[in-house]
């Protein structure tokens, strides 16, 4: 049967949910997985510095009103996605974080560049959420669209062991979760019936005369 590994399940994941560009750093252990979404034909947009990466997904969002992704690699690359992720959060603009991590088999070992980036993204996103198998990560991968859109919109984050993304799976028993869809305001998406008015519309006479009513009469002084 053929294999897939995780970084190329983590693409194609992020592609069915509609994802056309991101904004990254190159870096391990999410080289893979960067070079996989470009192959599937998702616009990849080097920056110099994880922060700038992070501002331009906010951006992105804001314009094209759908969740904007970016990506780090592990340590200091994800954590410098932290400010374009913390000023997402006060401006409740939905954006999904990712971030590459020490293996999971050297978890609290101090591995290379090993930092506990789950605490230090829950404080500023709706949901921070670490892979430990990479067949979830589809429906992982879904839950985060559905977090940072549903309710008051925000910023999300995944983090992802790089033995996770390494490994490799029967491409037969991955499932793909259904396409994110943006779910419907309140009041905004549902024009409202017309309803005509009874009264006669008001000539500009009348409009004048109920101005001068309504404001406040001044006093002149003379000395």
């Amino acid at each position: 049967m053929a294999t897939i590994t995780g970084s190329e399940v983590l693409a194609k994941a992020l592609h069915t949910q509609g994802v056309n560009a991101m904004f990254y750093l190159m870096g391990g252990p999410m080289l893979e997985t960067e070079a996989a979404c470009i192959q599937l034909g998702i616009r990849a947009i080097d920056h110099r510095h994880e922060q700038a990466a992070s501002f331009a997904a906010h951006a992105y969002t804001r314009v094209m009103r759908r969740p904007g992704v970016c990506m780090g690699c592990s340590g200091p690359g994800a954590t410098n996605l932290l400010t374009g992720v913390a000023t997402a959060f006060t401006d409740c603009a939905p954006l999904v974080a990712i971030g590459g991590s020490s293996p999971r088999v050297y978890l609290g070992m101090e591995a290379f560049q090993e930092i506990d980036q789950l605490a230090v993204f829950k404080p500023v996103t709706k949901w921070a959420e670490r892979i430990y198998d990479a067949k979830r990560i589809p429906d992982v991968v879904a839950t985060a669209f559905r977090q940072a859109t549903s309710g008051r919109p925000g910023p999300v984050y995944i983090d992802l062991p790089g033995d996770v993304l390494g490994e490799k799976i029967e491409e037969e028993s991955v499932r793909y979760a259904q396409a994110w869809k943006p779910s419907p305001r309140a009041l905004g998406d549902t024009p409202l019936p017309y309803r005509p008015s009874s009264r006669p519309p008001a000539s500009r006479s009348t409009r004048s005369r109920s101005r001068a009513a309504s404001s406040p009469r001044t006093t002149r002084y003379r000395s």
